[in-house]
């Protein structure tokens, strides 16, 4: 009886193996062969499922952004007090978290690699764009937010400001940063939330 196979566990074996030829390598050897030969799969094979090295790089950048929008969901279900969920998501999303590590760092490279393919970058798709999107609008609904806040600007501004420490992290290494990374997030948030009867993060 020939062995069923299911394709989308497939595809996603695929994009797993470009996955880590790019954390290991960066985007520029994330090529078909390269790709293939990680996955332990012929040419051939890789080519039924993906048409082309575009096709899979997208795909493969989508997972990417599927898990971290999940790992946002998960974080934003923790059952704590607004101000230390929202700092637990963030250091959750970051390169050094226990969860989602390899994804913020990859989501990162493919931000990077966007310089180089001509293609502006869409940060409506980000999953850490959005995610901040959802802490704003969270901190407005729950009237936590300082009188006045520009909601626009605060948005880019922390955006900004994960983007950085994302980048801080893939160089220089998450040891002994954790506290550090803890602290900017909090004074961060701290700044442009009321306080919450003298008692901030």
């Amino acid at each position: 009886m020939p062995k069923l196979i299911d394709h989308e566990t497939k595809k996603l074996d695929i994009a797993h193996a470009a996955w880590r030829i790019i954390l290991k390598e960066g985007v520029a050897a994330a090529s078909v062969r390269n790709i293939a030969k990680e996955a332990g799969i012929t040419l051939g094979a890789l080519r039924y499922y993906f048409a082309s090295q575009e096709e899979l790089l997208a795909f493969t950048e989508d997972l990417i952004h599927a898990i971290l929008a999940e790992r946002t969901s998960e974080l934003f279900m923790v059952d704590l007090q607004p101000q230390q969920k929202i700092l637990q998501l963030l250091n959750g999303l970051l390169p050094g978290a226990d969860r989602g590590e390899a994804a913020a760092e990859a989501r990162l490279i493919f931000k990077l690699q966007s310089k180089y393919t001509g293609k502006s970058y869409d940060a409506g798709r980000d999953s850490i764009y959005q995610a901040v999107k959802s802490i704003l609008s969270n901190l407005v609904m729950l009237n936590l937010l300082k009188k006045d806040t520009d909601l626009g600007l605060e948005t880019d501004r922390l955006y900004a400001l994960m983007d950085g420490l994302a980048m801080d992290a893939m160089l220089r290494g998450t040891e002994n940063r954790a506290e550090k990374t803890k602290n900017i997030l909090s004074a961060h948030i701290n700044s442009i939330c009321k306080e919450p009867n003298g008692n901030q993060l």
